[in-house]
Formats: structure tokens, sequence, C-alpha cells
């Protein structure tokens, strides 16, 4: 499964604005300076729209930004459990995931943005 690397578009998208100011830069991507902000930091996602936005101005494909989703020693250990308990870690995980998603919002909330 892949997953979204925002680690790699903060960094790419802070280099790519590089001495631009944020506005400036924003109003080429045509958002807001504050929505800008919130992406350069981590604290939002960014849109598909936006995404195809940057990759345009950078030259770079969308899928460079989606990552095999790497679950550490879990996918190692998967092959030699039980069905039961892979059905009791992948549904752990799921909850893993559905929680860090929940964490993302509320993060999220906490920014206004126009």
């Amino acid at each position: 499964m892949k997953e979204f690397s925002a680690d790699k578009f903060c960094r790419d998208l802070t280099a790519l604005r590089g001495n631009e100011n944020q506005t400036t830069f924003a109003e080429k991507l045509n958002i807001n300076r504050s929505t800008l902000s919130l992406l350069e930091n981590g604290k939002q996602i960014p849109t598909l729209d936006i995404l195809s936005r940057v990759c345009d101005l950078c030259g770079k494909n969308t899928d460079e930004y989606f990552v095999e989703s790497t679950t550490d020693a879990l996918v190692y250990l998967m092959g030699s459990l039980t069905e039961s308990d892979k059905a009791m870690i992948a549904e752990m995980a799921e909850r893993i995931r559905i929680k860090e998603k929940y964490e993302l919002l509320a993060r999220r909330e906490k920014y206004v943005v126009d």
C-alpha cells in the first residue's frame, strides 16, 4: 500500500519557494498564504489539485510523493504468524491509521484557513 510522504512534500515545497516570500509564492499556486504556511509546516496535507500545481512548477510527477508503506518489522512478521494473529494485527494497524488521521484533523482545526 502506498502512502503520501508529507515530509518529502514539505521539504520540496520549501526548497521550491526558496527566497521568495510566502504571499507571492502562494499566488503562483493560487492558494492563500496561510494555506502555504500550513503545507510547508506539515500541518496540512495538500489536495490533489495543489499537489498537481506544485509538481507542475517543480517538474516532478505526483507519484514521487507516494511511497510504499513501511510497517516496520510487522511486514516481516506477517509471514510467520497464524491467520488469526495476522487478522488481529491488521485490525490494530488500521486502528492506528484511523487514530493518526483523527490527530491530524484535530491539529488542522487549531488553524483557521481562509
